[in-house]
């Protein structure tokens, strides 16, 4: 699966949250045979398909921000109602700490992405003012 992502960095850490959230899925369908996760991870390539093909009609920082959380929210939501969707009486108790360690996982990973967009917004304006300045003496000495 190729993951359109921000930077390197931010490949990095979307490439272990989705890690995270298929280990998730398997611990939650070990009961049952191979293909209640392979279904799983049906649904999570189609989310991926979506975002990507999302991410390459972003042009504004606005947008690309509404991208980059676009991917968890998705994946969170889509994990949440398969979890809900296989949970009964005999798996509830694991179900239910899986919820929270990928509600967890998924705050952590949204602060991180935040990060990323903020290091980004801060080089592009710094990239614009330099560019600025350098139009602005090259005016001058015309």
């Amino acid at each position: 699966m190729d993951i359109g992502s921000l930077n390197q960095e931010h490949e990095e850490i979307l490439t272990k949250y989705v890690k995270f959230i298929q280990g998730t899925v398997y611990n939650a369908t070990e009961e049952y045979d191979g293909k209640k996760f392979l279904d799983f991870n049906e649904i999570l390539e189609n989310i991926i398909t979506y975002t990507n093909a999302f991410n390459k009609i972003v042009k504004t920082s606005n947008r690309r921000a509404e991208w980059a959380y676009m991917t968890p929210n998705l994946i969170l939501y889509a994990t949440m109602g398969f979890l809900s969707g296989i949970k009964k009486n005999e798996n509830c108790e694991l179900i239910d700490e899986l919820s929270e360690k990928m509600f967890e996982r998924t705050v952590d990973f949204i602060g991180e992405t935040t990060d990323i967009l903020e290091d980004i917004k801060i080089k592009e304006e710094i990239q614009d003012r330099i560019l600025n300045l350098t139009k602005q003496k090259d005016e001058h000495n015309n």
